[in-house]
């Protein structure tokens, strides 16, 4: 598993490595983004710009559907979500995208 890029960042999953191309809603916003690694907790995204914490977005991953997060963190062009959505859901998202990656 990869190092947490935010040393304070306190993990309750194990992140699998990937990259899957998405898109991040922020408000009426939206950034396209790769997802670097992911849990059943949430998940680190590559932006290439910083956003704010604490702010509510969606994650749109095409084909597995709109997840509901927070943005934790931001730093040199990453983002840490924390998924908000439906445990079930996202498990199964998680488990698709690590096979499907």
């Amino acid at each position: 598993m990869s190092e947490p890029t935010n040393p304070t960042d306190d993990r309750k999953f194990d992140r699998k490595d990937i990259l899957f191309a998405a898109s991040l809603q922020v408000g009426d916003k939206s950034h396209d983004c790769e997802i670097i690694n992911i849990s059943f907790g949430g998940a680190q995204l590559h932006l290439g710009r910083a956003l704010k914490s604490g702010k509510m977005a969606v994650l749109e991953i095409d084909p597995f559907g709109s997840f509901d997060t927070e943005i934790r963190w931001s730093a040199d062009g990453e983002v840490g979500i924390k998924f908000n959505d439906d445990p079930t859901k996202v498990a199964e998202l998680v488990m698709a995208i690590a096979t499907y990656a």
